[in-house]
């Protein structure tokens, strides 16, 4: 299929706006009484690691593609000095705001397209990370790590914590009809945008609203080399089997199991 970048982007934020009161109405009360307990909640062993291994205290952090803002408001909890945050749903970067005031820490969320983040943050964080659900609405993975390059300050490091592209090879579990066997469906190799119509609400699983989305199947050479190919040098590469709630939790029940996440880490050259 062909469709230009930009109205993908313009249509996957239609989409993102349409599901965000869904997604608040399942969790934006929890999420809020979480993370006003000031223990980073949302931060699994993992990641959790990585950022210490970073000694964030005093450091200045971005998440791109932010969503709610959960995420960068639990590394903030963990000691780093402020964060931003980027989205481009101006509903989500309102819940973002909202779970904030209940978190003792100094955080701003931005409505703002990646690529489009303005020239103000240039040289501006120590830390730029990215995590689940964020690479695949991305249609220029090198432009889009050359903006992480750009807020970066000199030395600074880029986090990568996402979904294994081979997990990404099997449908969602509420893209399978009940009883369908849990195989491959999509291809490895890609360079077009898959076309979805079953929504954004993973909270509740249920149709909605007509909006669909177009989402990229990404491979670890596309990944990897555009992570090079934007001047950065990788550190850190780890697999691992445990899943991140990106959909797939019925292929845990499998005796064999695909990679489901990596972590890529890498410094501004």
């Amino acid at each position: 299929m062909s469709i230009h970048p930009n109205e993908l982007m313009t249509q996957n934020q239609r989409a993102w706006n349409e599901v965000a009161a869904r997604h608040a109405e399942h969790n934006l009360d929890e999420t809020k009484s979480r993370m006003a307990t000031g223990e980073a909640a949302y931060l699994d062993p993992v990641f959790r690691r990585h950022m210490t291994d970073r000694e964030i205290a005093d450091k200045i952090v971005v998440q791109l593609n932010c969503n709610n803002g959960r995420e960068l408001l639990s590394v903030l909890q963990l000691g780093a000095r402020n964060g931003v945050g980027f989205d481009f749903s101006a509903e989500f970067i309102q819940q973002a705001q909202d779970i904030a005031t209940v978190c003792d820490v100094d955080a701003e969320f931005v409505e703002s397209n990646v690529y489009d983040i303005p020239s103000r943050f240039d040289g501006f964080a120590d830390i730029v990370f990215v995590t689940v659900g964020a690479l695949c609405w991305m249609p220029d993975l090198a432009k889009y790590f050359n903006v992480a390059r750009r807020i970066l300050k000199p030395g600074g490091e880029l986090v990568v914590y996402e979904t294994h592209p081979f997990l990404e090879m099997f449908k969602l579990d509420r893209d399978r009809e009940p009883g369908e066997e849990i195989k491959m469906h999509y291809p490895y190799f890609s360079s077009e945008p898959f076309v979805s119509t079953a929504g954004l609400d993973y909270y509740g699983d249920e149709k909605y609203g007509e909006e669909i989305t177009y989402w990229y199947h990404y491979n670890l050479t596309d990944i990897i080399g555009a992570v090079i190919s934007s001047d950065f040098r990788i550190t850190v590469f780890e697999e691992f089997e445990h899943e991140l709630d990106s959909g797939y939790r019925e292929l845990l029940s499998l005796e064999v199991r695909p990679p489901m996440t990596f972590i890529v880490v890498a410094d501004k050259n």
